[in-house]
């Protein structure tokens, strides 16, 4: 199974940036101390374990379904709502 440079640069991409959100988020939540900014680093802390588990799928032959993709950015999708929609 070869694996293609793109898909390496790319996964590599967003486990840095979503790194690189979830790092500022929760640096901010850890200074202010609210339950808005919890949720909100929640999310992209599920966003950053969604990314970061990908890149091993790369390799080894292990795959994550794209229903559990879905309910994975579901479940993010709904910490960084339910921040967003706080106070």
């Amino acid at each position: 199974m070869a694996v293609e440079l793109l898909d390496i640069i790319v996964r590599v991409g967003l486990v840095l940036a979503t790194t690189f959100l979830f790092g500022i988020v929760f640096l901010t939540y850890l200074r202010v101390k609210n339950r808005k900014l919890l949720f909100l680093s929640a999310g992209f802390g599920v966003f950053f374990i969604n990314d970061a588990v990908t890149i091993p799928e790369l390799f080894y032959n292990f795959v994550i379904t794209e229903n559990v993709h879905l309910l994975i950015h579901l479940l993010a999708l709904s910490f960084i709502l339910l921040g967003t929609l706080k106070d």
